[in-house]
């Protein structure tokens, strides 16, 4: 080994410095600082002379020897013996013996010729370094470097030994010298090991001292560095890694990390291991047996991990290992095997939110995590939906990432839904509105608001953001915790379609919720309509459905707003009938289904009077519709209606026409035998009322041809509508003499139009001819003129006229009347 030398000390006036060197580079000149003293010497201080020192530089290791020189002209110089080597070749170099062999010995030995020397290596020395535990130790568990030797004698062995059980990468960065305390340590590099003189112990509080009494290594590092255990493996595991082994933690993972390798090693012990691996060794294709086979490990231990452990993989990159993807398969494959128990909630729940937060774990844990996740959500009834819920009270962000986690797919919304509890205790809905909102998700979204607000708050925020016609299932899940009353409430009040609709299928199964409606409200309108379209019977479910029904019609009649749809429904019910409407004359222009309230109205008048046997009169739209309706001519011929009853509606119907009321007449006369005079009386009052004629002599057949005494009270009251042959006959009436003589006068027209001289009857009675009117006359007016003079004395005379006229007529009724009648014919 080639050794080159440098004599450091003072130098003319200039101070410490550069005296000779066998290196002409610049090296040794550069370095002179480094050969003094660390810092002046604290008053008191002896012992500290000579002293050894060791230090890396570039590409070279400086070890040295310090001494006190006395002989200098100023005070506190040193004289340093240094010996400068390749540090490739000193780090191979298995004891640093040779080389402080070759250091001066005293100020008065060293070198007289400096010169480049050539070291022939020998084996290795052994040095006595009875505090070589305790160095150990102190290396083992200190916090800062240095670690601190009280006393220089001896530390030359110290350093030796220590040197002896490093690794060729950590001899690189060691270095040793001496200290008067934690002020002078002011290289980049800070010194491995100082050594320190007795009387500064106590500057040394916040480093490691070395412990001359330790007499067993500490830890399995200690033993290492104290050459009980052996390095070799631990560089070789260093080599297959491709990890350095340069300072004291590195060896101390390592040492570590083989010890797990070697055992059998637990979930966590594994763990441990593979971070230091992933840590130290990111290259995948570098130590991939080892890898490979520490990586199966820990898988094969990953389908028993619980919670917790699966969330302490989250920091995991496995950037190192080219197995990883097996790896999170199988955390993938834990995840979704997870019972989701309440006891777990604390880990499940921190587990989930790092499976949705990029700041809380690395992307692979973060990917497996969450496909795991949305495995065990792919079942109905899985355990994890109730498990979100419970996070979604004790940690809303994890519920957050495992809404975002789920699949669109509506099945899984469905599964959420349906798992919801019926009450959530969380101080801000909202933060679990948002991601069931961002999916579009609105039944899930509806089942929060249920289980947060009161029901009509839960409709309305409901709605702010559930606003297609067609989609109601959100809103049914706002609702679902309200009863049917609270149903109906948010249906009147947020006037929404679909609402009503809720609220009317509610009543198909409760129909007494909708027993308060008045009626005002357009909204209570649409249900009650919406109701009654679901189930026709529905139009009773109000308390008073005609109540209400009259206040929506009364709207209606003042010009207000009234929901066509329940007109519509109403229509087809009872409640069409508005015959007990105060104020129906108005209402049929403004109804839009008028014939139908017409019929229904129309066939209530007519039961209601048939049964009361009192009809008033009806406005003339309705009556127009009773008169056309079947239940008008149903009624009057229904044999249990009573005839006064009838008469009632046909008095009130002012458009009822004479042939109807015949139609009836002869079909209650041929059914009823006998009619009481009040009835048979009110019967002609009637026909008389409305100047029915034909009605008056069918009455007038009825009573001559079948004998019906009953019906005299009748002809009595229309006789006015009788002929005065018919009165006269039937003896309704005795008419006077001049009505007598009018009839016959009348008769005489029909029979002779041309006048009394018309087949020659006039001279045949015995009448003379110039007695008569003259012929521009007309026949009536000449059958005047002669009847008139008959009747007062002339001839012929009334009793030879109707003998002749006898003969022309013989079958003539009247003329048979008159001709027995003795105020026209006399007495004989």
């Amino acid at each position: 080994m080639r050794v080159e030398q440098a004599v450091y000390g003072q130098v003319g006036e200039r101070g410490h410095g550069l005296r000779e060197s066998s290196d002409k580079s610049r090296l040794a000149a550069e370095i002179y600082g480094r050969l003094d003293l660390p810092d002046g010497v604290p008053g008191g201080v002896q012992g500290w002379s000579p002293f050894v020192r060791g230090f890396p530089v570039g590409d070279h290791y400086v070890i040295a020897k310090t001494f006190l020189d006395s002989s200098a002209s100023r005070g506190g110089m040193v004289l340093s013996h240094a010996l400068i080597v390749s540090l490739d070749d000193l780090c191979g170099l298995g004891s640093l013996a040779p080389l402080f062999g070759l250091l001066a010995t005293a100020v008065d030995q060293f070198p007289i010729w400096i010169t480049t020397l050539d070291l022939q290596l020998a084996g290795s020395h052994e040095l006595y370094a009875p505090d070589l535990v305790g160095a150990a130790n102190a290396l083992a568990t200190q916090q800062q470097l240095p670690v601190v030797s009280v006393g220089v004698p001896g530390f030359e062995g110290l350093v030796d030994a220590l040197w002896q059980n490093l690794s060729p990468e950590m001899r690189r960065s060691f270095a040793f010298r001496l200290s008067f305390g934690p002020t002078d340590l002011v290289e980049q590099l800070l010194p491995t090991i100082v050594c320190t003189p007795e009387q500064l112990r106590a500057r040394w509080l916040k480093h490691a001292v070395v412990n001359p009494d330790d007499a067993v290594p500490a830890s399995a590092v200690a033993a290492v560095l104290c050459g009980q255990r052996p390095l070799a493996p631990l560089v070789a595991l260093a080599a297959d890694l491709g990890v350095t082994l340069s300072t004291v933690k590195d060896l101390s993972r390592l040492e570590r990390l083989h010890t797990l390798l070697e055992g059998r090693g637990d979930f966590d012990d594994l763990l441990s291991a593979v971070r230091m691996v992933d840590g130290i060794s990111s290259d995948p294709k570098v130590g991939v047996a080892t890898k490979s086979a520490l990586l199966s490990r820990l898988v094969g231990l990953v389908p028993a991990a619980s919670a917790s452990q699966l969330l302490v993989l989250r920091n995991l990159l496995l950037a190192g290992f080219s197995q990883a993807e097996q790896f999170w398969s199988a955390v993938k494959l834990a995840v979704a095997k997870l019972k989701f128990e309440p006891a777990q909630d604390a880990e499940l729940g921190e587990l989930a939110q790092a499976a949705g937060d990029e700041e809380l774990a690395f992307e692979p844990w973060r990917a497996a995590a969450t496909t795991g996740l949305l495995v065990a959500s792919r079942k109905d009834s899985a355990p994890i939906y109730k498990a979100v819920w419970r996070w979604a009270e004790s940690n809303s962000p994890a519920f957050s990432a495992v809404v975002d986690a789920l699949s669109t797919e509506r099945a899984f919304e469905q599964r959420l839904a349906a798992a919801v509890p019926k009450r959530l205790q969380v101080a801000k809905p909202e933060q679990l509105l948002a991601p069931v909102l961002k999916k579009r998700w609105l039944v899930a979204y509806g089942t929060v608001l249920a289980a947060t607000l009161a029901p009509l708050d839960a409709a309305r925020q409901q709605l702010k953001v559930d606003k297609a016609a067609g989609h109601s299932e959100g809103l049914k899940a706002a609702l679902g915790h309200a009863n049917a009353a609270q149903v109906l409430e948010c249906a009147v009040r947020e006037k929404d379609s679909r609402l009503v609709d809720m609220a009317a299928d509610i009543a198909v199964s409760d129909p007494k919720v909708l027993s308060g409606i008045r009626g005002q409200d357009i909204s209570a309108q649409q249900v009650w309509a919406a109701a009654i379209k679901k189930k026709s019977s529905l139009w009773n479910a109000p308390k008073k459905p005609a109540d209400v029904r009259d206040t929506v019609l009364e709207q209606l009649v003042d010009g207000h707003a009234v929901e066509p749809s329940l007109l519509e429904a109403l229509a087809h019910t009872p409640l069409a009938d508005v015959c007990s409407f105060p104020r129906r004359a108005e209402l049929w222009h403004r109804l839009p289904q008028r014939d139908a309230y017409l019929q229904a109205t129309a066939a209530g008048w007519l039961e209601q009077a048939g049964t009361s046997g009192k009809a008033t009169a009806p406005e003339d739209t309705l009556e127009q519709a009773i008169i056309a309706s079947p239940h008008l001519r149903a009624l009057l011929g229904r044999p249990s209606v009573p005839v006064d009853a009838s008469l009632s509606i046909v008095a009130a119907l002012a458009s009822f026409s004479e042939s109807m009321f015949i139609t009836w007449l002869e079909t209650m006369l041929r059914g009823m035998s006998v009619l009481s005079t009040a009835s048979s009386g009110r019967l002609g009052t009637l026909v008389a009322s409305r100047r029915w004629d034909r009605a008056a002599n069918t009455l007038a057949d009825f009573y001559s041809t079948r004998r019906r005494a009953d019906l005299l009270p009748a002809l009595r009251a229309c006789s006015g509508l009788l002929g005065v042959f018919t009165r006269w006959r039937l003896g309704v009436f005795a008419p006077t003499v001049t009505e007598k003589w009018a009839a016959l006068e009348d008769a005489a027209c029909d029979l002779y139009p041309a006048g009394p001289d018309d087949e020659q009857l006039w001279s045949r009675a015995g009448g003379k001819k110039s007695d008569l009117p003259g012929g521009f006359q007309s026949g009536a007016a000449r059958w005047h003129a002669a009847l008139s003079s008959v009747r007062f004395g002339g001839r012929p005379k009334a009793r030879e006229l109707l003998f002749h006229m006898l003969k022309d007529f013989p079958d003539n009724e009247q003329l048979r009347l008159y001709a027995s009648d003795t105020d026209i014919v006399g007495y004989r």
